[in-house]
């Protein structure tokens, strides 16, 4: 005679995933776009306010169609410049919403460079970026500095979050935990550097003069965050970054 078969045991791990979902509000989740790709320099000359190139607005239509997929999303945000507002227009379209500019969304500031020939821009990035780090914090010569840039962002999004979605964080061991009320998704369209800061903060990540590097993104690319229980609170994860399976071909 064959051993005995025990009876099936409950899978106690699953019981747990359910239970702690029942117990736990909805989490809230971020999309974060950079904007499609600027025509920095029409005709050879630099402007400081671009709207997109060709190729920028066939990336917007893109994520149109892909954010269109993802949503509807209960509030959009974006930047009030106008490479992003490019952006926007067929995405709003698109999802049938309106979007609240939100100033603080803005990207790093840079000097102004309108008028200047495409090689002339090309040195004064590369003199910036050869100089050495301790002078990053203080941003481009005659723009704005990281540290104010770094600050005001990181206070937009807490403002917002507390605010607007009644978010509240407090500090447990070094570490800060987050009381999410019942949630929803939000759509923030803005920037490579804006992008790069608000990822940094909500997960914790120290700030540093080079974020837009470290967390670089294409044109039109697709972040995703959310808010997941931990302790008596919730942290944010990284679900997704620089997502661009809808840019394919272009």
């Amino acid at each position: 005679m064959g051993a005995r078969r025990d009876r099936a045991q409950p899978d106690l791990t699953q019981q747990a995933t359910d239970i702690a979902a029942r117990s736990w509000p909805e989490p809230l989740e971020l999309v974060l776009v950079r904007h499609a790709e600027p025509d920095w320099e029409p005709g050879g000359r630099a402007i400081d306010e671009p709207g997109l190139s060709e190729r920028g607005h066939r990336q917007a239509q893109r994520a149109a169609r892909a954010l269109r997929d993802l949503g509807p999303f209960d509030v959009i945000y974006m930047s009030p410049l106008r490479r992003v507002r490019e952006t926007a227009a067929p995405i709003l379209a698109a999802l049938g919403q309106d979007a609240i500019v939100q100033s603080w969304l803005a990207e790093l500031g840079l000097p102004s460079l309108e008028g200047r020939t495409t090689d002339e821009v090309a040195r004064f990035f590369s003199e910036v970026r050869a100089r050495d780090l301790a002078h990053w914090w203080d941003g481009m010569p005659g723009g704005e500095s990281f540290r104010h840039f770094y600050e005001r962002v990181s206070a937009g999004i807490e403002g917002l979050l507390a605010g607007e979605h009644r978010l509240r964080v407090h500090e447990d061991g070094g570490h800060r935990i987050w009381q999410v009320p019942p949630s929803g998704r939000v759509l923030i369209l803005a920037h490579e550097g804006t992008n790069a800061v608000l990822v940094s903060h909500l997960l914790g990540v120290d700030p540093v003069p080079w974020a837009s590097i470290r967390f670089t993104s294409a044109h039109a690319a697709i972040h995703r965050l959310r808010t997941t229980p931990v302790a008596k609170g919730a942290v944010w994860i990284l679900e997704g970054f620089n997502s661009t399976e809808h840019l394919r071909d272009l």
